[in-house]
This record gives C-alpha cells, structure tokens and sequence, in this order.
C-alpha cells in the first residue's frame, strides 16, 4: 500500500483555493468506478462551482505538486478517474450544473459540464429541439462533461454518431491553469458559439481524451429539430452474426436513431427485472412519453397486453427506434427496418423493450450488480460493418479458449450489439461473477433494493479469471483494428499509436499540462 498523504495538504489546499468545497467524506466511494478500485483512497474530493473556481484548484494542486481526476457520476468502467497515488484530489464536476444559454435561433445550447442528459433533455423538449447525441443509458445520473472526456453513445448513435459529434465548442482549464476555447468562440473579437471549424479542428483534441489535456468548464452543443414522430421494431435472431450484420445495413442507411442487440439471457432478464407488464409507473410514462394521449394508451395497452409472454422464446433481440419529420417519414424507414431485419432471417415480436427505452430512456440506476447480486465487468469495441460478425465469432473464441475457468469460478457472459452511424456496429460484453461489490454498485438503490439483495464474500480467484479473461478478449479486438471509448487506463491507447501520433500526442500533453497533474495515466498508461 501507498502511504497515505499528510492530511495537512488538504488545509493548505483550502487556503490557497479560498471558497472550494473540499471534503474528505465517504473516500472509499471515490475510490472506485464500477470495475476497478485504486491502491489508496484520495486526498480530498473538490466540488468547484465555476471555472475560477477551476482554474484556482488547478494553480494551488501544481504549487503543492497534487494530482487532480476529474469525475462526474462514476459511471464508468475504465479506471478514468480513480486516485493514481495517494496525493490525489477527486474533482467532483457535479455542481458545475447550469445551463448556459438555449440559443434556439442559432441551433446551440450551452452548458456546464456537470449538466446531466435527463436534465438537458428536459430543458429542449418544451422547444421541439435536441442534440443529435442525446443521452447514455445512465443519463439520469451521467453528466455532459464526464460523457464527451470519456465518450459516449447510444441515443441518436445509429444515425448522428457519438457524443462527440454533437459538439461545436469548448472551454477548458489546462494543467496550468489558463483558459482555453475552441470553435468559433475562440476570438479576440466578440464571437458567437454557433460553429466547429474555424481553422483546424482544436474541440476535437479534447473529445475522448479521458480528461487528460484540460478539465472542461463549459460545452456548446448543436441542436436540431426533435422528431414529429417515432416508430419501433423488435426481431428476434437465431444467428446473432445474421443480426449484426442487419445492424450494419441499418446504420449504412442512416434509418435509425437506436438500435441495439442482446443476448437472449440479457433480454429475458430485462423483461423480467424491469416488470414491463406489472409495473403502473411504467406504463404511465408510456402514457405520458408518447406524442399524445391517445398513442400513449395505445402503446401502453400493446405492452400490458404482451406483457413478457414471448421472453421465454426470443433468440438474440434486435430492438430498433426510428425518427422521422412527419408519420409518412417515420413510417418508410421503419418498413426498410423490418424488410432488413426480414431478410437476414429476423422473426418479428412484440416491441415492448424499445417503447419502454423511449418513454423512459435514462431509468434508475439500480442496475451495476446483476438481480442476483452479481458484479460485472464491461467490454466494448466498435469495428466496421464488414466485421461486425467476425468481431462476435472471434469474442466467442475467446469465452471458449477461458470456458473451464469460467465454470470453476461461476463466471458467465452477456451482450449488447450496437450500431454506430453509417460506418460501424459495438460489441460490448458483459462478463458476471460472484463478488464483494463497491460502495458505488449499491450508491444508487433504494432501501428495499438494498434489502433484496443478495451479499457476496470476495472472490479473488474469480476476479483474476476474470481479469484474464478481459485481456484476452481486447487482444482479439486489437488484432482486429477495434475501436473504444471510454479509454481511461483500460485500452492500450498510446502504445497503439504510430510512432509519430504518439509522439504528437505526448508532446500536446506536456504542452498542456507541463507537470502531469491532470488526471495522471488516462490515455498515457
């Protein structure tokens, strides 16, 4: 173990960032995201409330040589913002929580980076408006700022990409201290942030970059109009590389907003877990989420009617949502939808799954252990079309090569397929053992959750199983070329680069950054 730091840092820090919120409660929350855990617990936790704020942290954490990670809910997977060594303060974004300016006109909005998605999606609703990448899963928790450092997809990312796409401009604090921006705000004379490039493309060195060049401290995002109408689709596949290969024709012709796959243990889980047909709180945002009253009871009375009768007889699920600017539009591309799906050998069920995604897209985030109690470890990759099937085969190899290990330690597997844009289809994986669980896996549930679920001893065997069996996997993806998000200190990023990108991108580093004090590993490990 480390030592631990003096804890007279923390006062001196205080003094020299006067007014920062610094707390050294509940450490061993922040000393985890949901798969890894550091050797020590941070210093302190900071809770900036404006980019002075910021940029005062930076300068008193380079004087005092600390380490800063920045972190928004913890939702990752990726070891992006856990403690490098025990001098290190956690920068909780959270409170960098308002909204800018809606600049309906000019198509952008701008916000803090502690913004969450839900909390955006609320604001542009009531004016027909979103950005084309609207969300994660965890949007209800999951912050703007944490999403485009780390990247991020899934609402929007079957047609308009990830969530770096949907960005026009930033402004950040750097290693030393300074304000930087980019896009079109980037001028000595006065500027509106309503475009990308002007010049080379500086917002985009800081998409993706897992925090590692500057601390975000304001996001202006494209908007567009949000879809007149909707339409939904479920297939069933016998032959998942049949399905991936349906989710690549999907993307190349851009029809979808969401489509995603799963396995068939993962969709009958959904079904069960989430009650569709029992739960009135669902169905009420059914009700409420549809474009108007009468839809909305339709749709309600599709999913009670169904209810989760066809769970037991599903293959591989593909559930897809398709937006269009009036019902004629909408409709044309969900009937190309079905026609792919038909032809690669999909068999049409109930779409209950994908009204319940977009009548409650960002759902409580009750759901990092299994219902069982198990914990999980996710891998993804993104590859192109034409390897979306060889991509999958080549991951089953990899399960099979580890199957004796994994039925020694109970270990188990899932999947998530994905489509992303007109070039390339996800695979994310989901790896489930038996395990003690972090602070963080239960941070969300309520009382009776907590009650319900069932507690694990740690299990050090199964945890290095699963660590092999991890490594194994991303040297398939690797061979294959894959691509990830969400980089942190898990994907070989910088060692993967040619010789001359590295070296660019260590010299912008010590550019930025000149003594390594902003989030210290991520993308450089």
């Amino acid at each position: 173990m480390t030592p631990a730091a003096d804890p007279s840092l923390v006062a001196e820090l205080s003094s020299r960032a006067p007014g920062l919120a610094l707390s050294t409660d509940d450490l061993e929350l922040y000393r985890t995201d949901i798969y890894y855990t550091a050797e020590h617990a941070p210093l302190a936790v900071a809770s900036p409330i404006s980019a002075d704020e910021v940029a005062g942290l930076v300068r008193a954490a380079r004087e005092l040589r600390l380490s800063l990670a920045t972190r928004g809910a913890g939702l990752s997977y990726s070891a992006g913002y856990i403690p490098s060594d025990a001098r290190t303060v956690i920068v909780d974004m959270t409170r960098m929580n308002r909204i800018v300016e809606i600049n309906a006109v000019d198509r952008y909005v701008t916000v803090q980076p502690g913004v969450t998605w839900s909390a955006l999606r609320d604001a542009l609703r009531p004016l027909g408006l979103t950005t084309p990448f609207w969300g994660t899963f965890s949007g209800l928790f999951a912050t703007i700022g944490a999403s485009l450092s780390q990247g991020a997809k899934f609402y929007g990312s079957a047609s308009r990409g990830t969530s770096a796409e949907s960005v026009l401009g930033l402004r950040l604090v750097t290693g030393t201290g300074e304000l930087l921006v980019t896009g079109s705000a980037a001028s000595s004379d006065p500027a509106s942030p309503f475009f990308r490039n002007y010049g080379p493309d500086l917002t985009g060195i800081f998409l993706g970059d897992s925090g590692a060049f500057g601390i975000k401290v304001e996001i202006t995002l494209q908007l567009i109009p949000a879809a007149a109408e909707t339409g939904v689709c479920s297939y069933s596949f016998d032959d998942p590389v049949a399905q991936l290969g349906a989710m690549g024709q999907i993307g190349s012709e851009l029809l979808a907003s969401e489509c995603l796959g799963m396995d068939p243990f993962s969709a009958r889980s959904r079904m069960e877990s989430e009650g569709l047909a029992a739960d009135f709180k669902t169905l009420g945002s059914v009700v409420s989420g549809s474009g108007s009253f009468v839809s909305g009871v339709a749709n309600a009375a599709r999913i009670a009617m169904q209810g989760r009768r066809f769970a037991s007889k599903i293959g591989y699920l593909m559930n897809c949502i398709v937006e269009g600017r009036d019902r004629q539009d909408a409709r044309s591309r969900l009937r190309r939808v079905q026609q792919i799906a038909k032809d690669a050998g999909g068999k049409p069920i109930p779409a209950s799954v994908p009204r319940v995604m977009r009548a409650i897209p960002f759902p409580r985030m009750n759901g990092l252990l299994t219902p069982s109690g198990k914990r999980m470890n996710w891998l993804h990759t993104v590859v192109p079309n034409s390897r979306g099937g060889e991509c999958f085969q080549r991951t089953e190899a990899a399960f099979e090569r580890h199957a004796g290990a994994m039925k020694t330690n109970g270990i188990d597997r899932g999947y998530l397929l994905s489509t992303h844009g007109p070039s390339g289809v996800g695979i994310e994986t989901l790896i489930r053992w038996s395990d003690a669980p972090y602070p963080i896996h239960t941070q969300f549930m309520n009382e009776a959750e907590h009650a319900r679920l069932r507690r694990r001893e740690p299990n050090p065997e199964a945890a290095r199983a699963v660590a092999e069996l991890s490594q194994d996997i991303m040297a398939e993806w690797r061979a294959m070329g894959g691509v990830h998000m969400q980089i942190g200190r898990k994907y070989p990023y910088l060692k993967t680069r040619l010789p001359e990108t590295a070296g660019l991108l260590s010299n912008l580093k010590r550019h930025l950054d000149p003594d390594g004090i902003i989030n210290p590993g991520n993308l450089f490990k």
